[in-house]
């Protein structure tokens, strides 16, 4: 995969009407092996020990018999390692593209380097990665137990968070260091083998999170941005900077509906589909809908954590719980910096009240 243009390029924002998201697939890849998605595309699945099963990995030809680019990794974990190896028996992809910085996309990203793959990816996404990977134990389980102490949070679950750790680097080998050389962002164009990509930025889910759009061929690459079944996690998080993530996300689905309606989009999980236009107005509608339900509720004050039974109507996990609390936030945030809603703090507990 070669840089070949850089500047300017962005998907217009231009709302279409849609017949809804269509799977593109009655299957998934089984772990270790891959399925073809179009000539000089694979898709390979891997296993999460999470809610969220799996991840979706994509294996693109190069200009070379032998040349490969793989973009995403997978956690770090000897299940992972094991599935890599197995697939990668007679050699490893000579490049790599990390999308983002979540774990399940950038989690083994070293160990691919040390393989000798040249690394791609956005350069605060992997200085992002590398700041949060590099805070001990006592300090990440401090930093979250206070961050839940203020949103409402009891103090069983603070303490909790306090024993956990930095678990960023359970699943996460220490990130590589990138090369200027390396850098990616919205606006350059890339070249894959007979395929060429403009480089987009969703944000939200992630800072500037890297997205590959061949439109010659009607394909995009969508990361965490777009899912054909679940919305993605907007969250306001220990350890990020976007005072208004859900505000950055919406307007990133705005410019992903300049895309044609035709696109094969191959998002991060779940299966491909068609029918962009449909899922981004789905997503558009959910936003709206929880906005609205937390307006509805800040008449009184509430806290982020008071917000969870009307947000999330399951049981939450330790993993759900810092999610469910993230987005919760990103809901206050969103209406707090549109003065719908006003923050305010006692006794070091924050809680949101309308006016």
């Amino acid at each position: 995969m070669r840089l070949i243009a850089s500047g300017g390029l962005r998907a217009r924002a231009i709302l279409q009407t849609s017949e809804p998201a269509i799977i593109e697939f009655d299957t998934e890849p089984a772990p270790g092996s891959s399925e073809s998605v179009l000539p000089g595309m694979r898709w390979v699945r891997l296993p999460l020990p999470f809610a969220l099963d799996h991840v979706n990995c994509w294996l693109l030809d190069g200009e070379r018999p032998g040349e490969t680019t793989l973009i995403d990794t997978g956690i770090a974990s000897d299940t992972t390692r094991a599935i890599w190896s197995s697939l990668f028996a007679k050699g490893f992809p000579n490049e790599l593209l990390v999308t983002h910085f979540h774990p399940d996309h950038l989690g083994l990203a070293s160990w691919f380097v040390d393989q000798g793959a040249t690394l791609y990816g956005h350069p605060r996404e992997l200085a992002l990665a590398a700041s949060i990977w590099a805070v001990d134990d006592a300090t990440s389980g401090e930093r979250y137990a206070r961050w839940y102490r203020e949103n409402g949070l009891d103090e069983a679950v603070c303490a909790v968070a306090a024993s956990r750790g930095n678990n960023f680097r359970r699943i996460v080998f220490e990130p590589p260091a990138l090369a200027p050389s390396g850098c990616l962002s919205a606006g350059d164009q890339w070249r894959c083998g007979e395929r060429t990509f403009d480089v987009l930025e969703g944000r939200g889910h992630a800072p500037d999170m890297l997205m590959l759009h061949d439109a010659a061929n009607g394909v995009l690459i969508v990361a965490d941005q777009v899912l054909p079944g679940i919305t993605p996690n907007v969250s306001i998080m220990p350890g990020t900077h976007d005072p208004d993530p859900l505000g950055s996300f919406l307007a990133t689905l705005d410019e992903l509906s300049g895309l044609p309606e035709t696109t094969l989009v191959l998002p991060s999980h779940g299966r491909p589909f068609r029918g962009l236009h449909a899922r981004l107005e789905q997503l558009r509608q959910h936003h709206e809908t929880r906005l609205e339900q937390v307006r509805v509720a800040c008449r009184e004050p509430m806290t982020a954590a008071d917000l969870f039974p009307l947000l999330f109507r399951r049981k939450l996990d330790p993993q759900q719980l810092s999610f469910a609390l993230g987005e919760s936030l990103s809901h206050l945030s969103w209406l707090a910096s549109r003065g719908e809603i006003t923050e305010i703090c006692t006794a070091g507990r924050y809680r949101y009240v309308q006016g």
